[in-house]
């Protein structure tokens, strides 16, 4: 899946979260090599941004949150359900540890 084909299937994924009455925020898109490397020290992430690349320093993840009265809180249809819409889309399958993860 090139960017654009993520960023179509991104925008219909959030349209459909929308529809269905999720209220969802993006968040980390793209990130630069420095953003990554100190993410990854942080523990944050499995990639240093360098040996081994994330999907975001290419513009092709997206971390999703979902929001109700200004709180972060979990999808009401669930991350099963979504990340299978997203694969049915051909989206990558869920990431157990980082679940807000949506990588084309």
């Amino acid at each position: 899946m090139n960017r654009v084909e993520f960023t179509r299937n991104l925008v219909n994924l959030l349209a459909a979260m929308m529809l269905e009455g999720e209220h969802p925020i993006i968040d980390y898109v793209k990130r630069s090599d420095e953003e990554q490397k100190r993410l990854f020290m942080e523990g944050k992430s499995k990639c240093d941004g360098y040996a081994v690349r994330s999907q975001h320093q290419v513009g092709k993840a997206a971390d999703i949150y979902f929001v109700e009265e200004n709180k972060l809180v979990d999808p009401n249809k669930g991350f099963s359900y979504w990340h299978k819409y997203w694969q049915d889309k051909g989206g990558k399958p869920i990431i157990d540890w980082d679940k807000n993860h949506f990588e084309g």
